[in-house]
């Protein structure tokens, strides 16, 4: 099923930082994340300072559609939060970090959205590929108030079992280093 197109009403948080950039329906809207550079937000867990700041990572840029959605009472729409082993074939650019700490992959949680089972994900301005799909090892669904801490200490902990099951030669805090350099990588034009 195809997500629901609807318009724009006045009087909540997210509709009316919409409203004020012109925006007047949701597919506009997810056209208009969608266009948004990659990159983190002051104070992600204020809900709409993609809007306001220009840019979004996964978690921002679905948990402002999400919210969205909610204010216009669509609730079946999901936010959901993958650990995937992300890599250059499925994530372009973080290759040659992975290399040069001779790691395979790098376990990475990702956002995105879900309605009737299908998956939509506007990280990346222009991609509409899913080439992560293929390598997802646990996915659920969560709150917008959980892009937080709750998905940093999750993430956190799926890596700490991976240094053990594996026994990388890394420690967390290293291993957790790693992985913002590849975050990085992403965000670079």
């Amino acid at each position: 099923m195809i997500l629901p197109n609807f318009n724009i009403t006045p009087g909540s948080v997210v509709s009316d930082l919409f409203l004020k950039k012109n925006v007047s329906t949701f597919y506009d809207a997810i056209e208009t994340i969608h266009n948004l550079p990659y990159g983190r937000v002051q104070n992600p867990m204020k809900i709409g300072n993609v809007i306001t700041q220009g840019k979004g990572t996964c978690s921002t840029k679905h948990a402002t559609l999400k919210a969205l959605a909610e204010e216009h009472a669509l609730y079946g729409l999901k936010l959901q939060l993958a650990i995937y082993g992300m890599e250059e074939e499925n994530t372009k650019g973080i290759g040659p970090i992975l290399d040069k700490y001779k790691l395979p992959y790098m376990l990475e949680a990702h956002c995105f959205l879900c309605y009737d089972e299908h998956v939509y994900d506007y990280t990346f301005s222009g991609n509409k590929t899913l080439k992560w799909r293929d390598s997802v090892l646990i996915r659920n669904t969560i709150d917008t108030d959980q892009i937080g801490g709750y998905k940093s200490d999750y993430h956190k902990s799926v890596l700490q079992d991976w240094i053990e099951r594996d026994q990388l030669p890394y420690t967390l805090e290293e291993l957790w280093s790693i992985r913002e350099e590849c975050i990085a990588a992403l965000a670079t034009p």
